[in-house]
């Protein structure tokens, strides 16, 4: 599936195209003159940034990543240098350098990829949901075929998931509140739960797999403990935490089975008893609707967490008591904000190009 070779000596012909002879690396007034979307790297959490902008097309290499309008970051379980963005209109998009270079793959280039999941035992079996399809691979991308087809055109899968104790059973989630199971890799599919709004994320638990969590947007979060046979609503305990039900993410602490973040429209609400009561985190200011998009913690440090909105990224050290913000570094949206699975250092921010007026 991926060349390696090619993909170093591109990248590092790539860096010699920018930074060759009689180039100055002195900081220019200017600002950026060109696209700076796509995905951002740090590797000191957050102090310093990069665009991580080279696309591997063919033979040869450009800066087309930082076009990219990114709404999912997703790494292999199995190694942690090995990335997939799902895009908005530049399809499936993938990294075996830790983000030094992109490639698309074929057949995926041009459509838009709303969730992806990597399978923990087999790296090579991979789902991504777009519009109303699901797709897999099981080659390493190498070809894709349809797993799931809605022919509603007005149907979209939001969100899938694995079972990471069984990887053949996977969960998937629509725009019109449909909860999608299947137990054989996608060959068939039944509906497990309809909810009374979109799901918006789907996250199984750390601890264990028969445990799930269902957001949505306005009909609070759904949750089975028993692989989707029975479900759950939770509404009625976020209180006057109003805005909870209009779920954005859910973050499930692996070291903690009853610690989980929920991000909303207008701020992020935290329980540490599996959901039963909800507490208001304290933000530097009142975040207001749409102004957090996304927030990731380090999976070995749930004190270390991070969030993003359109124009900050926001950080926390203590597991929320205090905040330090600071100003994106790029002119394009925070859109995703993702930790790496062995480093807390090492942050990925996922962004969309501003729109124009």
């Amino acid at each position: 599936m991926f060349n390696r070779n090619f993909v170093r000596l591109a990248a590092v012909t790539f860096g010699l195209s920018l930074f060759g002879a009689g180039c100055s690396l002195t900081p220019s007034n200017q600002g950026p003159t060109g696209p700076d979307a796509g995905i951002w790297k740090s590797s000191d959490h957050g102090q310093t940034w990069v665009n991580k902008k080279a696309l591997v097309d063919g033979p040869r290499l450009s800066a087309g990543a930082a076009e990219f309008a990114v709404q999912s970051i997703t790494f292999d379980p199995q190694d942690r240098l090995t990335v997939y963005l799902g895009t908005k209109a530049h399809g499936l998009v993938y990294s075996i350098d830790g983000g030094d270079s992109w490639q698309r793959f074929k057949n995926l280039e041009a459509i838009n990829v709303k969730a992806v999941a990597v399978d923990n035992k087999n790296k090579c079996t991979v789902y991504s949901a777009s519009q109303n399809k699901i797709y897999k691979t099981k080659t390493c991308g190498r070809d894709w075929q349809i797993a799931f087809f809605d022919p509603r055109t007005d149907k979209q899968f939001t969100q899938i998931t694995l079972d990471w104790f069984n990887p053949t059973v996977i969960y998937s989630g629509t725009n019109d509140g449909d909860i999608f199971k299947s137990t054989d890799e996608g060959v068939t599919w039944q509906i497990v739960k309809r909810a009374n709004a979109a799901i918006t994320y789907m996250a199984v638990s750390p601890q264990d797999s028969r445990v799930i969590y269902a957001g949505t947007d306005g009909d609070g979060v759904w949750r089975t403990l028993d692989g989707g046979i029975t479900w759950l609503q939770i509404k009625k305990e976020f209180g006057d935490l109003g805005e909870a039900r209009r779920v954005i993410e859910l973050i499930l602490d692996s070291s903690n089975a009853n610690h989980i973040f929920l991000v909303h429209r207008t701020g992020i609400a935290e329980s540490m008893d599996g959901g039963k009561t909800w507490t208001a985190v304290k933000l530097i200011t009142d975040a207001g609707e749409g102004k957090i998009t996304w927030m990731a913690i380090d999976p070995n440090n749930n004190k270390n967490l991070v969030y993003t909105g359109p124009t900050a990224l926001v950080f926390s050290l203590d597991g929320g008591k205090t905040w330090v913000s600071k100003r994106l570094p790029a002119t394009s949206q925070g859109s995703v904000v993702s930790v790496d699975p062995k480093d807390g250092n090492v942050i990925y921010l996922g962004t969309i190009p501003t729109a124009k007026k």
